[in-house]
């Protein structure tokens, strides 16, 4: 094994290290109950259902186990085929919430790894590109999106991209590979994030033609032309094998217009400087004097807050720019920082102070398809990448002291730290013990359409349905802010979220009768006070498992467990 192979695998290995200590550790190694980062009860069912519909001959782009009758087209929501596929052995082994938690501690490992790999390809050294990859792989943005959305934080598949097409345009790899390679990559991407995939094709075809226009010879010129081609070819062939998944992108249900506001959810240009609860310093500093009132005006969810470089790697920035600002090889890393940089802030400039609102280029963007769904906010994950290459090629290249790069990386190391010892980093999934019993099997036959209250993001529903492998389907559900109108509409929407102290009773039960609705079970969790919210249903409950079973379209049982 030569020297560069085996300092890639202690690159991995240091990352994956770093990543457990930061991720597992705060759990106390409670991960058989412990969801680390966000409560994902929705990813945790897309883990079971694409495996689970493949495996049963089911159309796993289309499922009609939540939203009965109708069902819902999963290409419109975050359903990360390509993640539940290539982690499905785990999740048929151990479950969901294993491959969730696998998952979360190898994106920022196999993130921070790709970028390394780009960044040794770029300089050729061991420790700058190790400085570059911890950079982006533990970014703002990427412990950021840990406590929100899987399709945003699984990111290793961008500095791969990047990585190929600089093999192949120094031509260590041929055509073929190329295009195969990058198909894979392509086609992967797609399956984690069908915004992500349109953002980097739009981002990825402008940083060619910018190396193209600011190559120094012919010859790099006509190597990036000809480098072009074989991208297009990659990316047409990627669309050819998409074929099935565009039917139902663009002819099913089609979702019209924004669905969230691309001028809401942006970079607010003081967060690159300014770190937020997502990082320690942040968190110290909110706890010590409490968070600014100007902060309160930063746009989008706090997870989307998450475009924090910290001063430290800032600085890094303007000592690569006041030292090689005239080399010409690298004036396409600069410029494609300026661009992801300026788009990041959205179609209009958003700063916490009272100013008219100043258009800036994404504006003229904003409307294309599926560039209509990207929210800008999230184009700090380019920012994040063209930074690390960046803070990478600095410490390869400039002529400052080894020590004084040493004291600049372990700053930015410290500035970036996340803050993963809190509590909003673990969450304790509630599983009554009915769902994985035999009492599931003796109650209601395969197939019965079951309602949980609280359905909706404040309820579980959807988790334990996956953990009982599919036996029911659900007349609710929650797949993010895609709600079927006729369930948008409803008269008894607000009992599924909160329960029917909050809907008229009328209209739940009108409710269950159009949807066929055989059960409704109310966890232990979420019992009432008194059992008079759930009179209307004219039955008993069974109590079983930690759940109460009201039993509504087939003759009660005998005997209760």
């Amino acid at each position: 094994m030569t020297t560069s192979r085996r300092q890639g695998w202690l690159a991995l290995a240091i990352y994956g290290l770093a990543a457990a200590v930061l991720l597992v550790l705060p759990t106390r190694l409670h991960l058989h109950n412990t969801i680390i980062g966000s409560p994902g009860f929705l990813f945790l069912w897309m883990y079971s259902w694409w495996p689970w519909a493949i495996i049963h001959g089911f159309n796993p782009l289309y499922t009609q186990q939540i939203w009965v009758p109708g069902g819902q087209n999963l290409l419109w929501v975050t359903s990360i085929p390509s993640v539940s596929i290539v982690m499905a052995p785990v999740t048929l082994l151990w479950g969901p919430l294993a491959s969730y938690n696998l998952v979360v501690v190898l994106a920022p490992a196999l993130g921070a790894w790709s970028a390394y790999l780009l960044g040794r390809e770029m300089t050729g050294k061991f420790m700058p590109a190790l400085f570059g990859g911890w950079v982006f792989g533990f970014s703002g943005y990427e412990f950021g999106h840990l406590l929100g959305e899987v399709n945003m934080f699984v990111t290793f598949a961008i500095p791969l991209l990047v990585w190929i097409y600089m093999l192949h345009w120094k031509g260590k790899i041929g055509r073929r590979w190329y295009i195969l390679l990058a198909t894979v990559l392509l086609v992967f991407q797609f399956g984690v994030s069908t915004e992500v995939f349109a953002t980097l094709l739009l981002f990825g075809l402008l940083a060619i033609v910018a190396a193209m226009a600011f190559a120094p010879t012919g010859d790099q010129r006509r190597r990036h032309l000809a480098a072009l081609g074989t991208t297009v070819a990659a990316i047409l062939l990627a669309t050819v094998l998409l074929a099935p998944c565009w039917y139902y992108v663009f002819l099913v249900h089609y979702v019209h217009g924004f669905i969230l506001s691309p001028r809401v959810i942006v970079a607010d240009p003081f967060n690159y400087v300014i770190p937020t609860n997502i990082n320690w310093l942040g968190h110290l500093a909110q706890s010590w004097i409490g968070p600014a009132h100007w902060l309160a005006r930063w746009q989008g969810r706090s997870y989307e807050q998450d475009a924090y470089l910290g001063l430290p790697l800032l600085g890094i920035v303007l000592l690569f720019l006041r030292e090689f600002i005239h080399q010409k090889s690298i004036h396409v890393l600069i410029f494609m920082l300026a661009v992801v940089f300026v788009a990041s802030l959205g179609p209009r400039l958003h700063v916490p102070v009272h100013i008219p609102a100043i258009p800036l280029p994404w504006q003229a963007l904003v409307h294309l398809p599926l560039l209509d769904k990207a929210l800008p906010a999230r184009f700090s994950l380019y920012v994040s990448l063209a930074v690390a290459m960046i803070g990478a090629w600095w410490m390869a290249c400039s002529q400052q002291g080894r020590w004084a790069k040493v004291a600049w990386a372990a700053a930015t190391i410290v500035f970036m730290m996340p803050c993963t010892w809190t509590h909003s980093w673990r969450y304790r999934v509630p599983n009554p013990g009915f769902f994985t019993s035999p009492a599931l099997d003796r109650y209601i036959p395969q197939g019965t359409t079951v309602l949980i209250f609280p359905d909706g993001f404040k309820g579980r529903a959807m988790y334990w349905q996956a953990e009982s492998n599919f036996r029911f389907a659900m007349a609710g559900g929650y797949i993010g802010t895609q709600v079927p109108r006729g369930y948008a509409t409803s008269a008894a929407q607000g009992a599924l979220a909160n329960g029917p102290d909050y809907a008229n009773q009328r209209a739940i039960e009108e409710f269950l009768i159009h949807h066929h609705v055989g059960a409704v079970i109310v966890p232990a969790a979420d019992w009432p006070a008194a059992t008079a919210p759930y009179a209307f249903l004219h039955t008993q409950p069974i109590i079983s498992g930690r759940v109460r079973l009201y039993l509504l379209r087939r003759a009660k049982p005998d005997a209760v467990p």
